[in-house]
């Protein structure tokens, strides 16, 4: 790329889902697109995950199949498995379908991000965006003053200066070029952004081992999700999602609650993996990797402004993550890289890349799935501050309850079952029980 070339419709910032996703759409719609990515190569910053692909099939309709041979896919998620941790004890709600198995199943992959990344760049690439890898943008260039300010290009680390008509920030959910454009150019939010940290592991262990501990055929894949007793006291919760020959193994916990309670997530992380019934699902595993990452989990009212003159907003820039049981942060991202696509095309036909000319994805945003469903859990930042016992508490009294209720002795079963209901509810009031249950809906 030389600065030399002429002024591309648009540069991205940030070769993940949401910017190759932007990248993608404005490419097929014959736009000239570069993307700039600050790591070695797309997805050289993350491990592994879930990957949901409902957006992934509109924007290359019928690739699930074509991305699984090509190794971007890794087991599709036929079993699902919710677990309250008590201390020695566990109680899990497990489920799943045959129908899951496969693709395109029920749209839900485990995925190696550094994989599945790349293959996704490369499809971006095929329709003739063009890949950047290894450089940092510093900032974003402007021109104008007052409300005619706008970005027209962006400035590389080494002062080399690049220019475009419109700038697509997906450069994630701390990424300072994007921070200061949203300040340089007005673009607010109504409320600041609340922050977890995820710390993750990838833990290599042979298929067939995999399979057999999870109860998998082959192909299959499960994603298991923890709240309890190694996180009593924290907003946060950990995972366990299979792929082919790894497990990614995680915790994620909101940097306040972290704060307060005077813990580092890998510590948390660490007393997850000495929980018995984890344990035994690590058994054997070796460490390949370990990675961290910042995760925007303010809800709806911290989205800011999500055009600008010169600039659109997409994925964890904009906070696009659903913290809810879903943990759905990805399908959003690639939703609103498609979404700022199509206004940029609009855009270019029309010849104006101001606020207005861009604001057609403001409006399809309003409609779109991502802000659905985060209107839907809207309450659910304020509902775990206020509840705190539904991560941690309530957890391990059930675990309690039940191992106590199913604990074999000599005594009438009336009399066991009656401790341990009293044991279990002991010193908890009725009213707050009451009040955290209906509380407790909005996990979902």
């Amino acid at each position: 790329m030389s600065a030399d070339q002429d002024i591309f419709d648009a540069i991205v910032v940030g070769a993940g889902p949401a910017g190759l996703s932007a990248a993608l759409r404005m490419a097929q719609g014959g736009l000239n697109v570069v993307v700039v990515e600050r790591g070695e190569s797309a997805g050289s910053k993350n491990l592994g995950g879930l990957l949901y692909t409902t957006q992934l099939e509109k924007l290359l309709p019928g690739c699930q199949e074509r991305a699984l041979r090509e190794g971007a896919l890794e087991r599709a998620v036929s079993r699902r498995r919710i677990v309250y941790l008590g201390e020695e004890r566990h109680m899990a709600l497990d489920f799943g379908a045959e129908a899951w198995s496969g693709a395109p199943g029920n749209h839900t992959w485990t995925v190696h991000r550094p994989a599945f990344d790349r293959w996704f760049a490369k499809q971006a690439e095929d329709a003739g965006a063009n890949l950047v890898e290894g450089m940092v943008v510093d900032e974003l260039v402007y021109e104008g003053e007052g409300q005619a300010r706008r970005a027209v290009g962006v400035r590389l680390r080494g002062d080399e200066e690049f220019r475009c008509r419109v700038v697509v920030l997906a450069d994630g959910a701390h990424g300072l070029a994007g921070q200061a454009a949203r300040k340089e150019l007005g673009m607010t939010s109504p409320h600041p952004q609340h922050f977890a940290l995820g710390v993750k592991e990838a833990i290599a262990l042979p298929a067939q081992v995999i399979e057999d501990r999870f109860g998998l055929a082959p192909g299959q894949g499960a994603a298991l999700d923890f709240i309890g007793e190694p996180f009593k006291g924290l907003i946060g919760g950990a995972f366990i999602y299979t792929q082919r020959e790894t497990l990614n193994v995680g915790f994620a916990g909101r940097l306040d609650s972290l704060q307060k309670v005077g813990v580092e997530p890998g510590e948390v992380l660490d007393r997850f993996k000495r929980h018995p019934e984890i344990q035994r699902l690590l058994k054997g595993g070796e460490l390949l990797e370990y990675g961290a990452h910042l995760i925007p989990e303010g809800g709806i009212d911290c989205v800011p402004q999500l055009t600008g003159n010169g600039v659109v907003v997409v994925g964890d820039a904009a906070g696009l993550v659903n913290m809810s049981l879903y943990k759905e942060g990805t399908n959003h991202a690639m939703e609103s890289g498609r979404l700022a696509a199509d206004a940029v095309i609009a855009a270019s036909a029309s010849g104006d890349f101001t606020r207005a000319g861009l604001a057609s994805y403001e409006k399809a945003m309003a409609e779109s799935l991502a802000l659905q469903d985060l209107r839907k859990v809207r309450e659910l930042p304020a509902v775990l501050e206020g509840a705190p016992g539904l991560l941690g508490e309530y957890p391990d009294r059930i675990c309690h309850l039940l191992t106590d209720w199913f604990t074999i002795t000599d005594e009438p079963k009336e009399r066991m079952q009656k401790r341990a209901v009293k044991q279990a509810l002991g010193g908890l009031s009725k009213l707050r029980l009451a009040r955290d249950l209906y509380r407790a809906r909005r996990l979902m």
